[in-house]
């Protein structure tokens, strides 16, 4: 429980372009849930597993993929040193990255 809280306060006080905005949560007895802004593209992991909203050969291309890095660069950058509280994202993977409906990477989870 105290984690979690912890998480909360930590994603209420950030506010960056690739860090997901929290609208809300969820803390009610061993019930516990996080809402975030509606990211349409779903996750990194998705892409890179080829199990993403894509038709087959689509895929998102080295200026897509390398503006996600960039983004996702940006965004641990911002919160190693932006951020009034340090915060260390110990579990960055695809899965924690979420792409808008433009592809702007957003850092979840942490």
């Amino acid at each position: 429980g105290e984690d979690f809280i912890n998480e909360v306060a930590s994603i209420t006080r950030t506010s960056h372009v690739n860090i997901v905005t929290l609208l809300g949560f969820c803390f009610e007895g061993s019930k516990r849930a996080l809402i975030y802004e509606f990211m349409p593209n779903g996750s990194l992991e998705k892409f890179i597993n080829n199990k993403g909203p894509l038709k087959t050969g689509e895929h998102l291309g080295w200026e897509k993929l390398h503006q996600i890095a960039i983004g996702i660069a940006r965004g641990l950058e911002y919160l190693h040193r932006g951020c009034n509280t340090r915060i260390l994202h110990l579990d960055i993977k695809p899965h924690n990255i979420l792409l808008d409906e433009d592809f702007c990477p957003k850092i979840a989870d942490f």
